[in-house]
């Protein structure tokens, strides 16, 4: 009984989860590998904006939103982050609704989760923090579920950058902390540098300042060890700015200098990255104003200034140079200057609209300005107090958003778990119930007429089996037999009748000049040898293999037979042809249509001179044959052996072949063969 039990269950697993093979169609291939290729170059970071959303737009062109099945959802993802990787968010937002749809619609798990990662990737980008946080916690839910460990650390690592700009330093740390221990056991080295920056700078904020510093130094090592590279940043005179800035942070002014001017002297700093080259100057320059160090001033300032005017993303750090000029001609009391330095502080401030800077510009101008102090110190709180407030909105905000994340995400798994238990005990009821019934059916058949019915199925597919083998060897035998006639009439046959055409001579001339003349063709005589052993031993793929070889042997074909013929034949081949891509088998058919033609132009046309042209047209290979000869009547339907196997060459590589001659002018052989 439990015998049969097991072999019954066995019985109705294999008919749930059995599946037909499919073929794969080839023009999908093609267009699957056209994808492939413009989701890379869209992938490119070192291409041009413009010309990388091209080719994304090509390849989104190419995906068949009609289908959704995983491949589908595959790529409409990848042309999905390439265009929140480029900013291009009119495109983004359109791909992402269609990600969406096609996910949920099959409750593709992994594919959801990263639709709410590039989702928070949208909003991080714009700023909007907390929609971020919440579609990145929304993103780790997921991501939970799935075996993609990768795009979990991913999610940690955006989750720490949204909390550290929402002043969460300790969950921005913790974040990192949990994407770093993934990455720091993989080959992601850029990964690992960027969550050491992000760990750093958290710690910084917490004041622990041993940790912060000590980061840093693990994020130098690993830059110099694998010698990172990023276009318009250094990593090394980042590093040595933070560090600095720590401990700057911590008044010690003189050590923080030392980083500073550590990081200044890094090579070609103020051409690769002039934004951070102005920062060590103002950071410099805060430090010797505090020491009373006015050595360099004003032109460290000026300089500064100037490295930030560079670039657009420098000029809102100008505020800070132009505060610390106004400080410096305070402290030599030159209050005019200080003065007028003050007010371009805050000019610029005020352009930018960035709270930071322009309270910061406030607080100076109040201070070197006695007359308008009572202004700006008024501005200054009125201004300082509205941040707060707008922050401290925020950040109930933020927290609320994580609150009722998780309490969501807590009800829908009590509620996945309660759906999954009665889902089970469900199907397990009706499995049983089902073989039951198998069972009982079973075992009212006769077993005589299954033993019968069973035995008759043997027996009747082992004769189609014997069938099929026998249509098979047939069929392979014919196939074999017409290749070695081909081989036979346009290798051997042909080279002999040259041969014997040239050493009929004999029979005309018998001085020592043809003499020793036809003593060459000796060595012809022994090649035909070597191939009539090639063909019997199946070995003749191999000459054709590789490019060099096989140019080589067509050059040495022209050259002979300009040598032995009266025709002279002129050899182009176009340089683009990558052989070493071409398979033997075109190689082997081409080579064999060139001998056959080159013996019909020697026997027939008369010709004094003949081209051979191979030329790409992607995705074909051309070869054209052509010679001034007699030429012959095409409308009259030729049955000569030779013609019938070029065109039966050319049929077997899918290709087209054409034959067009004028009497008394020419005949030109035109052939295209598809490379793949």
């Amino acid at each position: 009984m439990n015998k049969r039990l097991i072999y019954w269950i066995i019985v109705l697993l294999v008919s749930l989860y059995s599946c037909t093979p499919k073929t794969v169609d080839k023009e999908v291939q093609a267009k699957n590998d056209s994808i492939k290729m413009y989701l890379d170059l869209a992938g490119n970071d070192t291409l041009d904006l413009k010309l990388r959303n091209k080719y994304n737009s090509k390849a989104f062109s190419l995906v068949n939103l009609n289908k959704n099945d995983t491949l589908t959802r595959f790529y409409i993802n990848s042309v999905s982050y390439n265009y929140l990787d480029t900013n291009d968010w009119v495109d983004f937002k359109k791909t992402e609704k269609i990600h969406f749809e096609k996910s949920i619609a099959v409750k593709d798990t992994l594919n959801l989760a990263r639709y709410y990662r590039y989702k928070g990737g949208y909003f991080r980008k714009n700023t909007i923090y907390d929609s971020a946080y919440y579609y990145y916690i929304k993103s780790e839910k997921f991501y939970k579920k799935t075996s993609d460990k990768y795009g979990l650390a991913k999610v940690y690592q955006y989750k720490s950058i949204v909390q550290f700009n929402k002043d969460d330093y300790l969950g921005a740390d913790l974040s990192a902390e949990k994407a770093y221990d993934y990455f720091k056991r993989t080959n992601s080295i850029e990964d690992q540098f960027q969550l050491l920056i992000c760990i750093g700078n958290s710690a910084h904020n917490l004041k622990n300042y041993k940790k912060a510093i000590k980061t840093f130094n693990l994020a130098i090592l690993i830059a110099k060890k694998y010698k990172l590279k990023k276009s318009g940043i250094d990593r090394i005179a980042t590093c040595l700015n933070n560090i600095g800035n720590v401990y700057r942070e911590q008044k010690k002014y003189s050590k923080a200098m030392q980083y500073f001017n550590l990081a200044l002297k890094e090579k070609k700093l103020i051409k690769k990255d002039p934004v951070i080259y102005g920062f060590l100057l103002n950071n410099l320059s805060y430090c010797k104003l505090q020491l009373k160090d006015y050595s360099g001033f004003p032109d460290l300032l000026f300089k500064s200034i100037e490295l930030l005017n560079s670039r657009d993303e420098g000029i809102r750090e100008s505020t800070v140079s132009y505060v610390y000029l106004s400080n410096y001609y305070y402290a030599i009391n030159n209050t005019l200057k200080a003065q007028l330095y003050a007010e371009k502080a805050l000019k610029i401030a005020k352009k930018f609209k960035s709270p930071y800077y322009y309270l910061t510009a406030l607080s100076n101008a109040g201070s070197v300005n006695v007359k308008k102090a009572p202004q700006y110190i008024k501005e200054y709180h009125e201004k300082n107090d509205s941040l707060l407030f707008i922050e401290r909105n925020a950040r109930n905000q933020y927290y609320k958003i994580q609150l009722e994340t998780d309490e969501i995400s807590q009800e829908k798994e009590t509620a996945i778990k309660q759906k999954w238990i009665i889902g089970t005990i469900a199907g397990v009821l009706v499995i049983i119930i089902a073989l039951l019934l198998i069972i009982n059916k079973q075992r009212a058949k006769q077993k005589e007429l299954q033993f019968q019915q069973s035995q008759q199925k043997a027996n009747e597919e082992i004769y189609h089996l014997m069938l099929t083998q026998k249509s098979k060897e047939d069929k392979a035998k014919q196939t074999e037999k017409k290749r070695i006639a081909r081989e036979l009439h346009d290798g051997i046959m042909n080279r002999l009748s040259s041969t014997r055409l040239n050493l009929s001579i004999l029979s005309n001339k018998t001085d020592k000049e043809t003499i020793q003349k036809c003593l060459t063709y000796i060595n012809e005589i022994n090649q035909i040898e070597t191939e009539i052993r090639t063909i019997s031993h199946d070995l003749n793929q191999d000459v054709f293999q590789k490019e060099d070889s096989y140019i080589k042997m067509v050059k040495d074909f022209v050259s002979e037979q300009n040598k032995t013929s009266k025709t002279h034949y002129e050899l182009e081949i176009d340089n683009h042809i990558d052989w070493n891509s071409v398979s033997s088998e075109i190689k082997m058919h081409l080579y064999r249509i060139i001998q056959e033609a080159s013996y019909n132009i020697y026997k027939y046309a008369q010709a004094k001179k003949a081209t051979i042209s191979l030329v790409l047209d992607a995705p074909n290979i051309c070869m054209a044959i052509t010679d001034n000869g007699i030429g012959f009547d095409t409308t009259i339907i030729s049955k000569g052996i030779g013609i019938q196997n070029m065109q039966a060459r050319v049929k077997s590589l899918n290709g087209k072949f054409s034959i067009s001659s004028k009497k008394l002018t020419n005949t030109s052989i035109n052939i295209a063969i598809p490379i793949k």
